[in-house]
C-alpha cells in the first residue's frame, strides 16, 4: 500500500485460525500432540482458566463455530466484513488469546507455540493483503530468547508490534524485559500491552485488592494493572535506556490517567533521588513514549470533558483509533467515542498520523 493513500488505519484487530492444525503443522513433533489434545479448538489452547467467566462468549472448549467472535478468519472477510464497510485502509491484527502464553508455568511449549503462531500470522495473514499488519507474540518467561524470535519475526517487514500481556508475575519496567525491549528498538517495533490476562496463569490477582467475582469488576478495575507496567516502566528508566521505544495500551481506557499523572508528578518531586536517571517529569515520558488505542475511552459528560481531560497533560495528542474487532465489545468509528466526539482538527492524528509516529514501519 502507497502512503499516500493510507489515511484510515485500526490499530487492534483480532483474527484467528478455523482448524487447530493450521498452528500444529507449524509445531515441532514433539509437541504436536500436546497443542491437539489440550488445545479443543480454534483458540482454546491459548487459554488458561480464569477464576469468572465472560457471560458474552463460550469458553474453554469449543469449536470454530461457538467461538466465531474471537477473531476473522481471513484477509478476505477483513475486507468484505470491516475494512471495506467502515473506510478503513489498514489494520494492525494479533490473535486475542495469544499473549496468555507469558501465563503459562511452563517455558519451552509456550516458546514454540509463540513461534508457530507468528508463522501462520505471517503466512496467512501478511502474506494475503497489504493491508494487513501484524503483530508478533513471545514467551516472556524466557528474555532473551523472546528477543531472538522477535528479530527472526521481524523479518517480515509488515510487523508492527510485539504484544505483551497486562497479566505478568513482574511490573515491566523491571530489567528482566531489557532484552525484549532492546530488540523491539532495534527493529522498529512498538511494544503493545493489552488487557485481557489479568488473573490467568501465573499472573497475581487481577486487582491490587484481590479477586473480583465478576466480569464487570474486572473491566472496570484493569486500568489498575497496565497503570502498574507504566509506572514501572517510567520509574525504572526504560525510556532513558530505549529511547526510540514506544509503548501502545489498548483497552485499558486513558480519561484516568490525566489525574493520575498529577499524582506520578507530584510524588516523583519529592523521591526524585530514588530514579537519578529521570531527567523530566513522570508526565513528559508518557506523553513522549505512550500511546492509546479509543476502544475502551471512557466517555465524557459532555463529551467535550472527555478531551479537556486529555488536553491537561497533552493527552489528546496520544490517541489513535483502534476497534477491537469482531469481539463483542468492539466500537466502530461511529460509535467510537474517542472519534465522535473528536473536534475536526483532531481527526487526521486519529485516524492515522499518531499511528505513523507510533510504528516506523507502518508506509
Amino acid at each position: 500500500m502507497d502512503t499516500p493513500s493510507l489515511k484510515f488505519f485500526d490499530a487492534d484487530v483480532h483474527v484467528r485460525w478455523d482448524d487447530d492444525r493450521a498452528i500444529a503443522d507449524r509445531l515441532p513433533e514433539s509437541w504436536k500432540e500436546r497443542w491437539l489434545i489440550g488445545a479443543g479448538h480454534t483458540q482454546a489452547g491459548l487459554r488458561i482458566n480464569p477464576k469468572f467467566y465472560n457471560p458474552h462468549e463460550p469458553f474453554g472448549q469449543g469449536t470454530p463455530r461457538t467461538v466465531g467472535r474471537q477473531g476473522l478468519v481471513s484477509a478476505e472477510a477483513l475486507a468484505k466484513d470491516w475494512l471495506t464497510p467502515q473506510g478503513i485502509d489498514a489494520a494492525l491484527v494479533s490473535v486475542y488469546d495469544a499473549p496468555n502464553l507469558c501465563t503459562f508455568g511452563d517455558v519451552d511449549y509456550p516458546m514454540e507455540m509463540a513461534r508457530a503462531v507468528n508463522d501462520w500470522l505471517a503466512e496467512e495473514w501478511l502474506e494475503k493483503s497489504p493491508a494487513v499488519y501484524g503483530t508478533i507474540v513471545v514467551a516472556t518467561q524466557n528474555p532473551e530468547e523472546a528477543a531472538r524470535e522477535i528479530r527472526r519475526a521481524a523479518r517480515h517487514n509488515r510487523m508492527l508490534q510485539v504484544m505483551l500481556p497486562t497479566g505478568s508475575m513482574f511490573p515491566y519496567g523491571n530489567r528482566r524485559f531489557y532484552p525484549i525491549y532492546e530488540a523491539a528498538q532495534e527493529c522498529g517495533l512498538a511494544i503493545a500491552i493489552h488487557s485481557g490476562t489479568e488473573g490467568m496463569g501465573t499472573s497475581p490477582a487481577p486487582t491490587p485488592c484481590g479477586w473480583p467475582g465478576t466480569l464487570s469488576e474486572l473491566r472496570v478495575t484493569r486500568s489498575t494493572t497496565f497503570l502498574g507496567h507504566l509506572t514501572s516502566m517510567i520509574t525504572e528508566g526504560v525510556f532513558v535506556r530505549f529511547p526510540e521505544l514506544r509503548v501502545v495500551g489498548l483497552e485499558v481506557g486513558v480519561a484516568w490517567l490525566s489525574t493520575y499523572l498529577w499524582r506520578f508528578d507530584k510524588n516523583y518531586k519529592g523521591l526524585r533521588s530514588e530514579c537519578p536517571w529521570l531527567k523530566e517529569l513522570p508526565s513528559e515520558y508518557t506523553r513522549r513514549f505512550f500511546r492509546f488505542g479509543t476502544q475502551s475511552a471512557e466517555p465524557g459528560n459532555p463529551a467535550s470533558e472527555f478531551w479537556r481531560l486529555l488536553g491537561s497533560n497533552r493527552l489528546d495528542e496520544t490517541l489513535m483509533f483502534s476497534s477491537n474487532y469482531p469481539r463483542w465489545d468492539h466500537e466502530t468509528p461511529v460509535f467510537s467515542h474517542g472519534m465522535a466526539s473528536a473536534a475536526p482538527e483532531k481527526i487526521e492524528a486519529l485516524k492515522v498520523g499518531v499511528a505513523r509516529s507510533t510504528y516506523p514501519r507502518l508506509l
